[in-house]
């Protein structure tokens, strides 16, 4: 009892920052609640709209329904079109999405917070008045299956399908919520339309605005736009089942394409609400929750069973799941000897407890992960909606600080003991298969899903809306949109140069008690002699220095909840710390550490090159990754753009420890570098520090010469077809294109956003929105530090790939031909330059523009003379760049698909050449 009150004592000494939320709620008559937080900080508004309806809630025979749903809301009610709802928001500068759980449904806006009446006009019409009809449910259950076949068609695309009966056995949590294809062209609309009836009403609805607006306006506005739909019968709820633990069983899914073994013991957990949740997330986390977790120590760190190991806990609102696992090596694992090491470690637990040390260092990670929560509105946002919709109380938000204090060292061993009994466990193996792509290649489709079920077809719908329900009179018939935001687009930032010439530059913000840093090297990946050296070298700086082990150094960042890590891509390197203020002389201290005194041991190397070409394994076997490897091969030949940052398996297995030495000896100096500290820092303190730590960093002799190399030469347009037998096509289309640096930048950023930047985009209206051959189609200009490109991606199904090239290929002539209309135009303009107050948000995201221009090297008033020229864009100018830039003989089109079944419709396009991997 007494080292159980020390323990607590020790961690309430700790210093904490407040991480409560001043939210406020009401109710309308209808059963609307409305919770919001008010935040001046920025002139944007999150609006969430969460609908306690997810896939539990749905038929077994008709799954899918809810995620349908997360689709037909954007379809348009008898005053608005099918695009109209993103057309509006975006038109603000705002962004609108959706996104479907077993729980819930939620819809989302984030815009200028002045627009806040549109954001509740569009939703209350979509509650009342939204249009479900056979075309609109055949276009979106089209646009689903690609949805759907794009998972599938990736690495591990089954498992999650695969594993759900398995935990869930009784219970609707059992099928995913992307639905069944069979399902869905079973359905009839009426099925439809009484789902929507049932569970889309105002008293199964809560909305959650946080941003730049009064409580008391936002309830004014929900009164006026949803206060006249009237409440509907409260919708059925799934009783929620029992606690009972597994019967102890094994199981071994067969996964077509699983690059790497997986191995796991699963336990039946808790639901979000239930008391014991907080002391398993804390438990999970002492488990595996980082590289100083236990079962990383012993299953990667030290005897090398597996690439990776992690815990975690899944808690849903009825039931939870818990689970250890591991990622092993494809070649030369044992998932025994794996999962004997994980129950192990819980045993150990189980038997002798947890150390103060360990609860207080999964405590100060939950606890920095809440406050980095407070930095943007959306992520406050969905905090609140989920404590208020899937805990039951929204005030739960402000208890976690207090529930995580409160768990003892003795809660730890006892819900070690509960829920995680290795006699009630799910022993689960993903037996390996490193040659997935090609089994994909010669293996059967697998086409049940595909069975051409289809239900009635809805010939005479009703009238949109549910039945009864009026507008009223006064209601406004167009949406309510209002004029722009007058906004000052130049960011404030100090900075201070030290003697070895690095730069520190700060960017304050006090809004959120939370740190970063990011020391930026101006050299990356382009600059290395071995392929992968920048990116395994900046990985390195963190496993292992003169003063601490690759071990004692993970445990001393996170037991300060400090995040602390290197990456490089092609244009630069970043190593990047966060933390909580009272840590930044620590965080800072063991930046330092690392820069100056990395000893990247030989051991931690081939550690790390394995973890590398097991990612990898995982990553070439995705058709995406495919395509877009083949595409920068083919665009940028023997140019450094033509691979990736990472490597290639081929090239990591090459890569010696002294390849990463030479990249970080000759680019890792303080004058090629800029320090940049962002949050709640001034510059007195970062100069300090900086000074403190990162001074006695001196440059050797004169800075290495970075020669641009040249891009090759444009050829006539040819596909290259990748043979690959999933069940969808991959698609990429393009050119070179241009840097920041080529007068018509400006207006490219135009002509991208009207032809395939957007949802209503000429490139996805034809695509999918018309014709449902894909899930998204996105396309145009964007520029890197060397060279530009005009490209065009998507994927559709096997069937259509061909229908898909021709409609990419047929928008590329329209683009060249057709000026922007006067609302394509007015549109877009109104949306890069309403957009920008979003983009600066946080002090983070202003201190990611000042690097880019920084790199780039682009004049400090870059942003208001990019808005400025943007605003007065026009029509002509927009023709005559994509009559310039626009190469439409000289395209390099890749597809990764079916060479046999696609070979020949191809080949009616353009010379075709079949790659074969």
């Amino acid at each position: 009892m007494a080292q159980e009150a020390a323990t607590k004592a020790a961690a309430s000494d700790q210093a904490a920052p407040s991480t409560d939320q001043d939210f406020q709620e009401s109710t309308l008559a209808n059963g609307l609640k409305i919770l919001t937080i008010e935040d001046f900080s920025c002139p944007i508004v999150a609006v969430q709209l969460w609908y306690h309806v997810g896939s539990k809630d749905e038929n077994p025979e008709r799954q899918g329904f809810a995620h349908m749903f997360e689709h037909m809301m954007f379809r348009g009610t008898d005053r608005l079109g099918s695009t109209d709802h993103f057309d509006l928001i975006r038109k603000t500068g705002g962004d609108c999405n959706a996104y479907t759980t077993f729980d819930q449904t939620v819809y989302t806006q984030s815009l200028p917070a002045h627009q806040l009446n549109l954001a509740l006009w569009l939703e209350a019409e979509r509650m009342s008045m939204l249009k479900i009809d056979q075309s609109a449910f055949d276009t979106e259950r089209k646009v689903v299956e690609e949805e759907r076949r794009m998972g599938v068609n990736g690495p591990y695309g089954k498992l999650l399908e695969q594993t759900l009966p398995y935990i869930f056995p009784n219970h609707p949590y059992r099928w995913s919520t992307i639905g069944s294809i069979p399902h869905l062209r079973a359905a009839s609309v009426s099925e439809l339309r009484e789902f929507w009836t049932r569970y889309y009403v105002p008293n199964n609805a809560t909305l959650v605005v946080v941003g730049a607006v009064k409580h008391a306006e936002v309830v004014q506005l929900a009164e006026r736009n949803f206060g006249w739909i009237p409440r509907c019968e409260d919708p059925p709820r799934i009783p929620a089942p029992e606690f009972k633990p597994f019967e102890k069983q094994t199981v071994s899914i067969k996964e077509k394409n699983a690059p790497a073994p997986l191995t796991a013991l699963v336990f039946r957990g808790v639901p979000l609400s239930h008391p014991d949740a907080t002391a398993i997330d804390l438990l999970t986390t002492i488990l595996g929750g980082g590289e100083s977790s236990r079962v990383y120590r012993r299953l990667v760190a030290d005897e090398q069973l597996a690439v990776a190991a992690m815990a975690g806990a899944l808690n849903l609102e009825q039931d939870g799941v818990i689970g250890v696992a591991a990622v092993l090596s494809p070649i030369g694992s044992d998932a025994e000897k794996a999962q004997t090491a994980m129950a192990d470690e819980i045993s150990r637990v189980q038997n002798d407890g947890v150390t103060a040390e360990e609860l207080d260092k999964a405590r100060n990670q939950m606890l920095s992960g809440i406050v980095v929560e407070g930095l943007t509105v959306e992520s406050k946002a969905a905090a609140l909606g989920s404590a208020a919709v899937l805990e039951g109380d929204a005030s739960r938000i402000n208890t976690r600080l207090e529930r995580i204090r409160n768990v003892t060292i003795a809660d730890i061993q006892r819900v070690a003991k509960k829920y995680l009994d290795l006699d009630h466990a799910i022993q689960g193996d993903v037996r390996g298969n490193a040659l997935g792509a090609l089994t994909s290649l010669f293996g059967p489709k697998d086409d049940a899903e595909d069975a051409l079920i289809t239900g009635v077809p809805e010939t005479n719908p009703p009238t949109p809306g549910r039945p009864g329900v009026i507008r009223p009179k006064d209601r406004l018939a167009n949406s309510p949109l209002a004029g722009p935001l007058a906004y000052n687009a130049e960011n404030d930032f100090e900075e201070v140069t030290l003697d070895n010439g690095l730069r520190v530059m700060v960017v304050e913000n006090n809004e959120v008690p939370y740190v970063t840093a990011s020391l930026g090297f101006s050299a990356g990946a382009w600059t290395e002699a071995q392929t992968g050296a920048a990116s395994l070298a900046m990985q390195m700086l963190t496993k292992g220095t003169k003063q601490h082990t690759e071990g004692q150094l993970s445990e001393e960042l996170e037991s300060f909840a400090i995040n602390l890590s290197g990456n490089a891509g092609l244009d630069t390197a970043v190593l990047s710390l966060g933390c909580l203020p009272e840590h930044a002389d620590r965080g800072v201290r063991l930046m330092g550490e690392v820069i100056l005194e990395n000893t990247m041991p030989e051991e931690e190397f081939e550690k790390l090159k394995k973890q590398t070409l097991t990612s990898l394994y995982v990553s070439t076997s995705d058709p995406s990754y495919i395509a877009d490897r083949e595409f920068r091969t083919r665009l940028f030949g023997t140019h450094p753009y033509s691979r990736s940052s990472s490597g290639e398996v081929a090239d990591v297995e090459k890569l010696t420890r002294d390849d990463l030495q030479k990249w970080f000896t000759t680019y890792a100096r303080p004058d090629m570098c800029t320090l940049i500290f962002s949050g709640d820092i001034d510059l007195a303190t970062a100069g300090s520090l900086a000074k403190k730590y990162l001074e006695a960093w001196q440059p050797s002799g004169a800075a290495p010469a970075m020669e641009v190399p040249d891009l090759p030469e444009a050829a006539p347009t040819h596909i290259y077809l990748v043979d690959n037998n999933g069940v969808q096509s991959q698609i990429r289309v393009g050119h070179l294109g241009f840097t920041h640096a080529d007068p018509k930048y400006f207006t490219s950023r135009v002509v991208s956003s009207y032809f395939g930047g957007a949802f209503s985009s000429r490139l996805n209206e034809t695509i999918r929105v018309k014709k449902g051959l894909t899930y998204g189609a996105r396309g145009g200009f964007s520029s890197q530090r060397m060279a530009g490109v005009f490209e065009i991606s998507t994927f559709s199904k096997n069937e259509t790939t061909v229908d898909a090239v021709r409609a990419i290929i047929d928008e590329i002539a329209r683009l060249q031909v057709e000026a922007p209309s006067d609302k394509e135009l007015a549109d877009t303009i109104s949306y890069v330059t309403g957009a920008y107050p979003s983009t600066q948000e946080t002090s983070q995201q202003v201190a990611s523009q000042l690097w880019q221009e920084q790199v780039l090297g682009l004049p400090r008033n870059y942003t208001k003379l990019l808005l400025g020229a943007i605003a007065s864009t026009t029509a002509e100018q927009c023709l005559t760049v994509a009559q310039d830039k626009v190469r439409s003989d000289e395209l390099v089109i890749v597809v990764v698909g079916p060479a046999d079944q696609l070979k020949e419709g191809l080949e009616t396009i353009a010379p075709v050449t079949i790659v074969r991997e």
